[in-house]
């Protein structure tokens, strides 16, 4: 089997579909992977995996500011937003796809589901795509809270109901301009229309969607067939040296140490690593472990509280099962990560798909929603002691840990990959 990868230029979008193509290249496929040059480094140390830098067409949208059309405001900002940063790219990405498949006969595309051109590739090629989910999952049903919310699974008639319109004026209001720019698209690549829901139904195939998550971490409903719930797809790592702080924390009780992290994209340390040191810098009893880009021009040792250690960056797998809880603000594959390591969480995080993490932590029991991007010490402060006082928390993150363990979840998107690419040739 072929594979073509083709992913958006960021981190979080690469991360989870690495161990899917070291799996592909062990099971013997035969794997090309295209995104942005500045990545490279995360996709060539995969053994057989054959990287491609995004065509210098492609690669310029990787410049374009993520902020709306000058002189927008209100739903015609938010419109322009989303169309500078996914829809744009569609001829781009189309054209990509096709010189490589010219000379690469892939037999399946694997995007992640912000890559909006893979539909219109396979509609005008029949070469069948996969979906990787590297967000919550959020459909129209009246069980599941609109996208970006925050809020929990209702418990009434009255909160489906709620749900229910969210979406229909969601429906009427927002997806049907972003439908209007990709058919837009469509139209030059002489692609017939999608209805008005075109832009949210294409960030999902119709043969498989892979999320790499179970149902103990994601809202009870009917799932659509394409739906593959793989378990994690941990990002792989490199053996990397360790901190000078790191045997300092292995002899500290794990139940005493807590995790800061912002993650790689939303890093402006004022949001939640500065009120959280200040928040705990009088708890001697803590090791507070910062990990964050640039740590030490970020955070100079000077300035940091004496329970305080910090990196650039330690792989999630190798510090977690030291860590006892952690603070985030919600990113998809951090707070993962801390689940398959049954770490329990306080989240602070309302931007891009951060609310509805943060939500799905509280409803699954892991851990606390601070429903707010901006916390107050007081609030980090108390949030923290009860995740580590509260064995509540560590229970439910470990009972979503264990389910996590009863999947092998790059081997088992393989196994779905294989089964739509022999279902696509009958």
């Amino acid at each position: 089997m072929k594979v073509l990868i083709a992913t958006q230029p960021f981190a979080g979008h690469i991360n989870p579909t690495t161990p899917l193509a070291h799996a592909l290249t062990r099971r013997g496929h035969t794997v090309t992977w295209l995104t942005s040059p500045s990545h490279a480094h995360l996709i060539t140390p995969i053994p057989n995996v054959h990287f491609l830098p995004s065509p210098a067409s492609l690669a310029a949208h990787d410049s374009v500011p993520l902020k709306p059309d000058e002189g927008t405001s209100g739903l015609a900002s938010v419109v322009s937003t989303l169309r500078r940063l996914f829809l744009d790219r569609i001829p781009d990405q189309v054209a990509a796809y096709q010189e490589v498949v010219s000379e690469f006969a892939a037999d399946v595309l694997v995007v992640d589901l912000t890559a909006y051109g893979a539909n219109c590739f396979r509609d005008l090629t029949g070469i069948p795509y996969a979906t990787l989910g590297i967000n919550p999952l959020v459909t129209f049903d009246p069980e599941c809270p609109p996208w970006g919310t925050g809020w929990r699974p209702p418990t009434t008639f009255l909160g489906r109901w709620v749900n229910a319109l969210a979406h229909a004026v969601a429906g009427w209001l927002l997806y049907p301009k972003l439908t209007a720019v990709l058919n837009g698209h469509r139209a030059e690549l002489g692609l017939p229309p999608l209805p008005g829901s075109g832009f949210y139904d294409t960030t999902r195939s119709d043969l498989l969607h892979i999320m790499p998550t179970t149902p103990a971490f994601e809202f009870p409903r009917a799932f659509y067939p394409s739906v593959k719930f793989v378990g994690p797809l941990l990002p792989l790592f490199e053996d990397e040296a360790v901190p000078a702080w790191w045997d300092e924390m292995l002899a500290h009780p794990r139940e005493k140490v807590v995790h800061v992290t912002q993650g790689t994209y939303a890093t402006d340390a004022a949001n939640l690593i500065g009120p959280t040191l200040s928040a705990l810098r009088d708890r001697d009893d803590l090791l507070v472990i910062v990990t964050t880009p640039d740590a030490e021009k970020v955070l100079p040792a000077g300035s940091l509280p004496s329970n305080a250690r910090v990196a650039s960056f330690v792989p999630h797998a190798k510090l977690l099962p030291h860590v006892g809880a952690m603070v985030t603000n919600a990113g998809y594959g951090g707070v993962l990560a801390a689940l398959s390591c049954g770490v329990p969480m306080v989240c602070a995080g309302r931007s891009e798909d951060k609310a509805d993490v943060s939500s799905r932590v509280a409803w699954s029991g892991a851990g606390i929603d601070l429903g707010t991007d901006a916390p107050g010490e007081r609030a980090l402060r108390d949030a923290v002691g009860r995740v580590l006082g509260e064995d509540k928390y560590r229970r439910a993150a470990e009972r979503v840990r264990d389910d996590f363990a009863r999947h092998d979840g790059p081997n088992e998107a393989v196994d779905a990959l294989e089964e739509i690419v022999a279902r696509c040739r009958r």
